[in-house]
């Protein structure tokens, strides 16, 4: 599994194509990922604002026109109306790209180089829905191979 997970995640460097973006959610804040994987997202509605000074999203009834303010410490991630699903990890939204076994996500991140500003795409993984979030590079993706084998391998026993 996780030389198939490394096999696919070389792949789509490799490819350097648009990522295939999952099924459309519907829109709304979810708790868990099995919500999101299930569809049914906790507090259904169009996501407003996500601040992350005061640590809220607020998520907006399409029919009462409620609002609701959710703590982002209890919040797994949302949908927005768009139906771009978003998971969130350290008060940072990061965009769901891909999901099965391995997930991918994209973060935009701006860069200030001397008077110009840039900005970038990151890529990353994880195992999952609730792995960690892992840099998508060759370099991150054989770093993580060599820890994994080297932590599968059994120790040399001594023969006393």
């Amino acid at each position: 599994m996780k030389i198939t997970a490394f096999v696919l995640a070389s792949n789509l460097l490799l490819v350097g194509t648009a990522i295939p973006a999952m099924a459309q959610p519907r829109p709304g804040a979810y708790f868990s990922s099995q919500e999101l994987a299930a569809n049914a997202p906790a507090v259904a509605g169009t996501v407003s604002k996500l601040s992350k000074p005061t640590g809220y999203l607020e998520v907006v009834n399409p029919n009462t026109y409620a609002v609701y303010r959710l703590p982002l410490t209890r919040v797994w991630g949302y949908t927005t109306a768009a139906g771009r699903a978003y998971r969130l990890v350290g008060r940072q939204a990061f965009a769901i790209e891909q999901h099965d076994s391995l997930v991918v996500y994209s973060r935009q991140r701006t860069i200030q180089q001397s008077r110009s500003t840039h900005t970038v795409t990151e890529l990353f993984y994880s195992i999952g829905l609730d792995g960690d979030l892992f840099p998508l590079t060759r370099r991150g993706l054989r770093q993580r191979l060599a820890a994994e084998a080297a932590a599968s391998t059994p120790l040399p026993t001594n023969p006393s």
